[in-house]
């Protein structure tokens, strides 16, 4: 798992909205959302991994551990991002094109400053 793994899966997610958009295609509006939700994932267990040196598995290890480490602020946009691409977009099949995208923003946000974080916290390590 990496950033980078995180970032492609992303742009996977954006160009799939897009054309479901486009073309009004539920399927692929599921299934943007969720990938980008996957994309999250990936990102937040790198950055946990690189922070404890576990990789979660399970939604709620990830919350944990992000509250154990005081990163209650990731913990809760997790949890919302989960609901609003995961559940609703993807399970249920909300559409809601502008959440959609809205949280697809926040995950490219949060990739860029976990990386970053991560980034400076090992510089700090040498």
């Amino acid at each position: 798992m990496s950033f980078k793994l995180a970032r492609e899966v992303l742009t996977y997610a954006k160009v799939e909205l897009e054309k479901a958009l486009k073309l009004g295609d539920v399927f692929l509006y599921r299934n943007a959302a969720d990938k980008a939700f996957l994309a999250l994932v990936i990102a937040i267990n790198t950055y946990i991994k690189a922070i404890e040196g576990v990789e979660p598995s399970t939604h709620s290890e990830r919350r944990r551990i992000l509250r154990k480490v005081g990163r209650e602020d990731l913990r809760a946009l997790y949890s919302d991002i989960m609901k609003t691409l995961h559940e609703e977009a993807f399970y249920e099949g909300v559409y809601q094109p502008e959440e959609v995208e809205y949280a697809i923003k926040k995950v490219e946000e949060c990739v860029n400053a976990l990386e970053k974080e991560v980034r400076e916290k090992s510089r700090d390590a040498i």
